[in-house]
């Protein structure tokens, strides 16, 4: 049994105190994996237990539960649950793991099992009120005493995200979506019916999660680590005569149409800005890998995380630089990928893993880099936390740099300035600072910042 760390032994005193019906929302790195395991080992009346989780991350839960508390774990897979009489069936084991995309369709079988506990790992999955998926945890949570929702980034967005996964921990604290909404959402009439984009009342919602049901701690409060360092690096442009031709066109067609409503001009909008996106990661591509090349040739025995979010960009880059690199992307899946991150973690000739920020952004410890590094960025500021925390948890011994390598006087640069703003506002409802008001649309806001 892995010894816990007073902060965590205090962890699981907590989930019992909240009746074993918690959200785990400490930062990434902070131990929640070993904190939720722990409780099932000195709770055995919590088992059998089922974890859902990213797919990316199945093997790592069963790896962690042989490990810390030398439990045998059943992982499932595909969308054809085994009959009756089949040995999965009549021995599933304590511990059964799967992946939100196929839950739908073993929630019929799970329910047999009769779990104790359901666990939702990284449950900003579940933040949609309306997705398949959510519907289909919520279903399996009604009939299970203990749920345990872990995430360092439960709202990745807006407060709006927090209420399925707060509804399927508490229904008689959380019933509705509607006073929820009104009150911590700047739920607003238009011409389009509700919107509900925004944060209001949101020290009084920090200090109802802690009384009701939240843990919350930081990696400064608890933790010895050093420093986490931001630095924002400007890339050249190799043409940037056709990225202001591009640039003009587009805001051009958003002052002619009306891209703030719901509808086909919106759509388009979001397609045309996504293309401008992309050229701009493509004109300076040659920045990028000579910033790369240039961290490899100056630093001999340090290593670097490079996070993107195209395949095109992931495969140019794995081409073009120098060092010997792994990859983790969406097509590196199960014991493939903890392969490749061992392969990074232990081999001191690999000096470069380049990831997807999603698929290599969670569940992984890359503490043998220090240094981080985003080629492009993504609309969503709670991965991009997620992914800066993979070489910035315990273990690391040295300062982590993370850098945004951004397309300097672009629509990019205008994207980070937005990020920056709503990670502000998210921080604000998970560690209590005040501030109230902000509307959550990066649509919104990169238009604003475009003087649309």
């Amino acid at each position: 049994m892995t010894e816990l760390f007073p902060y965590q032994k205090e962890d699981v005193l907590q989930m019992e105190r909240f009746n074993g019906r918690i959200l785990n929302a400490s930062q990434m790195g902070l131990g929640k994996t070993l904190v939720t395991l722990t409780y099932l080992q000195q709770h055995p009346e919590a088992l059998p237990a089922v974890v859902v989780c990213p797919s990316s991350v199945k093997y790592v839960w069963e790896h962690e539960a042989l490990t810390h508390i030398q439990m045998h774990s059943q992982v499932l897979e595909g969308q054809k649950p085994p009959q009756n009489g089949d040995h999965l069936f009549s021995n599933p084991g304590k511990l059964i793991i799967l992946n939100y995309d196929i839950l739908q369709y073993w929630v019929a079988w799970l329910r047999k099992l009769k779990p104790q506990t359901l666990i939702l790992d990284e449950c900003h999955k579940v933040k949609s009120r309306t997705t398949k998926v959510t519907k289909a945890a919520k279903s399996l949570s009604r009939s299970i005493p203990n749920m345990f929702a872990l995430s360092g980034t439960p709202l990745t967005n807006r407060p709006a995200e927090l209420w399925p996964t707060l509804n399927m921990l508490r229904p008689d604290l959380y019933p509705a979506f509607w006073p929820f909404g009104i009150k911590h959402c700047a739920g607003k009439k238009s011409y389009w019916g509700w919107e509900f984009k925004g944060a209001t009342n949101v020290k009084e919602l920090h200090d109802k999660l802690t009384k009701q049901l939240m843990i919350r701690r930081r990696k400064k409060d608890v933790l010895d680590l050093p420093p986490k360092v931001r630095q924002t690096i400007p890339c050249e442009l190799s043409d940037r005569t056709e990225y202001e031709e591009a640039s003009n066109d587009l805001i051009g067609w958003l002052r002619k149409n009306n891209p703030r409503k719901a509808g086909e001009s919106k759509m388009m909008a979001m397609v045309r800005l996504g293309y401008l996106l992309r050229l701009a990661a493509r004109l300076k591509l040659k920045s990028v890998v000579r910033w790369i090349n240039r961290f490899h040739l100056e630093s001999e025995d340090e290593k670097l995380i490079v996070f993107a979010h195209h395949k095109g960009m992931i495969r140019v880059i794995k081409k073009r630089c120098r060092a010997k690199s792994v990859v983790i992307d969406g097509s590196v899946a199960g014991q493939r990928r903890k392969a490749m991150a061992d392969q990074f973690q232990q081999d001191k000739k690999t000096r470069l893993l380049i990831g997807n920020i999603q698929a290599a952004g969670v569940g992984l410890t890359l503490t043998a880099a220090s240094t981080v590094a985003f080629a492009e960025l993504d609309w969503v500021p709670g991965n991009m936390l997620q992914a800066e925390d993979r070489p910035h948890r315990i273990g690391q011994t040295k300062t982590v740099w993370i850098y945004y390598l951004v397309a300097g006087d672009t629509v990019e640069e205008k994207l980070c300035k937005v990020l920056q703003e709503k990670q502000k506002i998210i921080t604000r409802i998970l560690d209590g600072d005040l501030g109230d008001g902000k509307e959550f649309d990066v649509f919104n806001e990169l238009l604003g910042l475009l003087g649309v």
